[in-house]
């Protein structure tokens, strides 16, 4: 895959796939900083160490069945699967897939002003690793 437009990610969550209701993701890993600086060391060193991450997800919502609200209502305050792909095509060594099970810390019920489009936003942090899949 060469440099791509943001334009047919997918998210599923729960196994249920909500990409079109979704208008923004932020997939991101990262770790820890460990300071290994001794006496003597001209300069500051660190080694990795605990990883972590979080999914930022920008919702349309919709009450309707088997849409976003009956599909994360029952998941608020548990850990389910998140997976992301860059396209919608099958995975590959071009378009991985990342998982991982996040906490449904939030979830808003409404959010907006007065003749607005409903959306809301969700901040999902890890519970776990994270699993690349390329094929």
């Amino acid at each position: 895959m060469a440099i791509f437009m943001n334009e047919t990610v997918t998210v599923t969550v729960n196994s249920v796939d909500l990409t079109d209701h979704i208008t923004s993701v932020d997939f991101v890993e990262n770790a820890s900083e460990i300071e290994t600086t001794a006496m003597g060391d001209a300069n500051v060193t660190r080694i990795g160490g605990l990883k972590d991450g979080s999914v930022r997800i920008s919702w349309h919502q919709d009450y309707a069945s088997s849409e976003v609200y009956a599909t994360l209502n029952p998941l608020l305050g548990t850990a389910t699967t998140v997976v992301v792909k860059p396209t919608s095509a099958a995975v590959a060594a071009t378009n991985p897939s990342k998982s991982v099970s996040a906490l449904v810390s939030e979830l808003p019920f409404i959010s907006g002003d007065v003749g607005s489009l409903s959306v809301f936003d969700t901040n999902w942090n890890f519970t776990g690793a994270v699993t690349t899949a390329t094929s």
